[in-house]
């Protein structure tokens, strides 16, 4: 069974900075969760911390009591201007110091909640312009804070997301490859990466190729799923848009052996929130059921005599009778 989490993003205003009130009306968190248990196959929520919840002994019965688990909870280092100019490598010792004490609040919360993961997306964490940033500090920042926040508690897992862009104009930590060689710079097993497959489209990768890059060194521990037009994160739903490249994400995640958490993160920001999560999570695991009936045996055949052509001829056959 394919373990899924969502945030209640699906339920949220859906707000944007031209409709700052956002396109519908708001819902309290127990009208989310009533919306989230509906969804056929969503297992648990994946929360922002400490912006949507604080008692993690609460959040965990609150979820139970509607048959979700605590997914991934993701440390709110975004949101708030005092983040202006980064977290963790912030020119400011105060600032840095409060980020490192926030995460570790966040993950001692992870860790009464049973959560599957601790995120850091340090989406602050960039610059705009040429010389305006010190990139071998940074990365020494960024390198000492993980490992200090990794050996706060081996036993609760960290994960990495990355993204080239948004809300700064370059963001640190931009790829899988800077992703990996920071999380394997920190060393400890307990730590990993967040593959987004839209943040992975937007840094014009091939998703299922950093899949297999992290899979190899054992860092790949969350997804998230989702589509977009390659420039900008759209947060669509997954294989609306990129069919083949997401088709084939599944295929090596399936051949890497993955056995963690899909999470949904998409934005409807005009369609029906539980529809939208909902045809979300019939795909995740239509896709997976798909990929798993890939004649594995011609695959291999045709990739060995370099014929790709006649790989997507077979591909045709299959999807366009």
């Amino acid at each position: 069974m394919l373990k899924i989490d969502s945030g209640l993003t699906s339920f949220s205003t859906c707000n944007d900075r031209f409709v700052r009130n956002g396109y519908r009306d708001p819902l309290s968190l127990d009208e989310q969760l009533e919306l989230a248990a509906q969804v056929p196959g969503l297992t648990g929520v994946a929360f922002d911390y400490p912006t949507q919840f604080e008692d993690p002994v609460q959040t965990k019965q609150k979820l139970a009591s509607y048959g979700l688990v605590v997914g991934m909870v993701e440390i709110d280092m975004y949101s708030q201007a005092k983040w202006k100019y980064g977290s963790l490598t912030s020119a400011d010792p105060r600032t840095r110091k409060e980020a490192l004490e926030l995460i570790k609040r966040g993950i001692d919360f992870a860790g009464v909640a049973e959560a599957a993961d601790v995120q850091l997306w340090l989406g602050q964490d960039g610059y705009e312009y040429p010389f305006q940033s010190d990139y071998s500090m940074a990365w020494d920042q960024l390198a000492e804070s993980l490992k200090e926040v990794a050996a706060y508690r081996p036993d609760v897992k960290i994960t990495v997301e990355y993204k080239s862009k948004e809300p700064r104009a370059r963001c640190f930590i931009a790829n899988a490859g800077v992703a990996l060689a920071l999380v394997n710079d920190v060393g400890t097993p307990n730590i990993g990466v967040t593959l987004d497959v839209g943040h992975s489209l937007m840094a014009k990768e091939n998703p299922a190729e950093a899949a297999v890059l992290l899979s190899k060194y054992k860092r790949l521990f969350h997804l998230h799923i989702n589509d977009n037009y390659r420039d900008w994160d759209h947060d669509m739903v997954p294989g609306t848009v990129n069919f083949w490249d997401t088709l084939e994400f599944f295929y090596w995640l399936r051949k890497v052996g993955f056995d963690g958490w899909f999470g949904v993160d998409i934005y409807p920001y005009r369609e029906n929130g539980l529809e939208a999560l909902s045809q979300t999570v019939r795909y995740i695991h239509r896709f997976y059921e798909v990929a798993g009936t890939l004649d594995e045996h011609k695959l291999q055949e045709l990739r060995a005599a370099n014929e790709p052509l006649k790989i997507m001829d077979m591909m045709m056959e299959r999807f366009l009778k």
